[in-house]
């Protein structure tokens, strides 16, 4: 996540037990890293970190660093690692069978941020809301139950404000910025694995390699890409340049063209692609909304790379004698 305001772009890593933070100018003269480990309750199931993004409420000037868990959805101030939230997750309503409490495999995934609203997805298909309405204040909302089966991901579109939250069910639901109104529910029938939101057309991975791009106003299906030989693990977008970024289990990274100006014909058009042998990527974002740089991290892996982004220079003529 690139912070304008500081010119500072901060990156994070689950490391099961800690969270590992970076931060960094833009010229790469001032790096700092940090690690925050993850609170244990003592309890018989140790808390373990499933994922986690770094997101800025309107209301702050530092973001805030959210993780989802095996057992509490949390959100940590950068500044002192003091847990701000932390919502316990609880068992499905219909697990009436101590046994299947016991059983069930609890977790919150699917991190978002629209405005002054932190949106976590949970294992119930639970929507969990956090309101920060001040810089070091951020309460716990009612949360939105749309949804039947577990969450897979939740995405928002930083230009349009529009929301998408999907299962592992394949439904994707559409909300608008104060998340109290659905503006579409899109049944795509797939194994959703992860989703995201670029020029109103929410796009989805599935287990198969595929991203599906489904209009947030129609519901139509617009484009199906075949984009990976395995499951697409993350989905990024830069809105500014109607880029999109795919990595997969199959160690590959690919950046993609939207093109949703009429009167050209709507096309996702391939840009790039990279390869990590032998490394599976289970994260990719772009490190700003320009997309002239990403970062990737992978399964069991300490390293983060970084890309930069560059046009090619001018092919120089030859000299004429």
């Amino acid at each position: 996540m690139f912070v304008e305001t500081k010119m500072l772009t901060y990156a994070c890593i689950c490391s099961k037990y800690q969270i590992c933070t970076a931060t960094w100018d833009l010229k790469m003269e001032s790096v700092s890293v940090d690690s925050i480990p993850l609170k244990q309750s003592g309890k018989d199931r140790p808390m373990m970190a499933l994922q986690a993004k770094f997101c800025l409420p309107s209301n702050r000037t530092l973001p805030v660093l959210v993780v989802g868990s095996n057992t509490n959805a949390l959100i940590y101030d950068i500044k002192d690692r003091k847990i701000m939230a932390s919502v316990p997750l609880d068992s499905p309503q219909d697990a009436i069978d101590v046994r299947l409490v016991e059983e069930t495999f609890r977790f919150s995934r699917g991190i978002s941020c629209v405005e002054n609203f932190i949106i976590v997805g949970a294992h119930t298909g639970e929507l969990l809301i956090f309101n920060c309405s001040s810089e070091n204040n951020i309460s716990v909302k009612k949360s939105l139950m749309e949804h039947k089966h577990p969450i897979a991901d939740v995405a928002t579109c930083a230009f349009d404000l529009i929301t998408a939250s999907v299962d592992v069910n394949g439904l994707a639901i559409v909300w608008n910025k104060n998340m109290k109104t659905i503006l579409k529910k899109i049944n795509t029938g797939q194994s959703v694995s992860c989703c995201n939101v670029l020029r109103k057309q929410v796009l989805i991975g599935n287990f198969l390699g595929q991203v599906l791009f489904y209009s947030v106003q129609s519901g139509e299906l617009m484009a199906e890409v075949n984009a990976h030989s395995r499951m697409v693990s993350s989905i990024a977008v830069a809105p500014e340049s109607a880029y999109v970024l795919t990595a997969g289990e199959d160690s590959y990274i690919r950046i993609w063209k939207l093109h949703t100006r009429k009167p050209e014909a709507y096309q996702v058009e391939f840009r790039h692609g990279e390869q990590l042998p032998n490394i599976p990527i289970s994260g990719a974002q772009f490190i700003n909304g320009r997309g002239s740089g990403f970062a990737v991290a992978a399964y069991d892996y300490s390293k983060l790379f970084l890309y930069k982004i560059a046009k090619k220079p001018a092919a120089v003529p030859p000299a004429t004698t």
